[in-house]
């Protein structure tokens, strides 16, 4: 088999990182999201729904006097019936006002309130730059019980039951007309979270390679990821481990079989990752959002 076949199986494994740029894209996709469930049946909906009292110790949503689980709707504030404003989901969310103008277009020219397709980078730019000002560039991870009706604390998972909701429509055949736009830039934004962790999450996986894999002799080689820079620090560049010519690199050398390069790489993977849990989650919230844009994609 060649070396290519045998990286390619596994780089998946590599990709993780902390939150920032990636959680604010995130909230612009849950606003995509939301608008596409809004074309599902309306008993079918379940985007902008939230708690008002979690309990974390059972893992579920507190219940009132009559024993009804504590579950409120997002309701639009510019017009009676109205849905929810991008704004106005976040503050649904936590973290933002519900008149905060965060929105813009891809030349960065902030968008009126009632917007309902800002360009997502752009966009997330605002949305960083808003939390970093109250939380030190710390951006949250998006709570699934403050956003999905009958949700729960379980992010990862939450992910796939997002991509769900713009599936059925899409397979219900509501992915036409105008409509298609939302399903494009659901698509284009997911794309641009797993760039963006990918990019963020490099160093980290870079130095922990070199450190493991230089002593015996392997060059690491690094590749560029997207654009090559986060873009709310042009000062940080997004580049990974580049396990093919890695791989393919040490066997040329001829100083290791492709056997026993796949064996070192695979297990310098797994110590790092099942050596920080934090990095073990990461990886399997990529994972979800890999699999997220394959969905997306397929519906457009």
């Amino acid at each position: 088999m060649q070396v290519k076949l045998l990286a390619l199986c596994l780089c998946l494994a590599s990709r993780a990182l902390a939150g920032g740029y990636s959680g604010a894209l995130e909230r612009v996709w849950l606003f995509y999201a939301y608008q596409i469930d809004e074309l599902n049946d309306e008993a079918d909906r379940t985007l902008g729904w939230k708690c008002t009292s979690w309990d974390p110790a059972a893992g579920q949503c507190r219940k009132d006097g009559n024993g009804k689980e504590k579950w409120v709707q997002c309701k639009g504030i510019l017009q009676p019936g109205s849905r929810c404003t991008f704004s106005q989901l976040l503050n649904f969310l936590g973290g933002v006002s519900p008149k905060d103008q965060l929105m813009a277009n891809s030349e960065g020219t902030t968008l009126p309130q009632d917007a309902k397709d800002p360009d997502p980078e752009e966009t997330a730019k605002k949305v960083y730059a808003h939390f970093a000002a109250a939380t030190k560039g710390k951006v949250p991870d998006w709570q699934p019980y403050r956003i999905l009706r009958n949700g729960n604390s379980d992010y990862a998972s939450s992910i796939n039951k997002v991509a769900d909701q713009v599936a059925k429509a899409a397979a219900d055949g509501r992915n036409t007309g105008a409509a298609r736009t939302l399903f494009e830039r659901f698509a284009e934004t997911t794309t641009q979270i797993k760039t963006a962790r990918v990019g963020d999450h490099g160093p980290f996986l870079i130095d922990a390679t070199e450190k493991k894999l230089n002593p015996q002799g392997i060059t690491v080689v690094q590749e560029t990821v997207g654009s090559g820079q986060n873009p709310v620090d042009p000062s940080k560049s997004w580049k990974t481990v580049d396990w093919e010519k890695t791989m393919s690199g040490a066997v040329a050398s001829k100083k290791f079989s492709e056997a026993e390069i796949l064996k070192i790489t695979t297990t310098t993977r797994e110590e790092f990752y099942n050596g920080d849990p934090t990095a073990q989650d990461h990886r399997v919230v990529i994972t979800s959002f890999d699999i997220a844009e394959t969905r997306a994609k397929g519906c457009v």
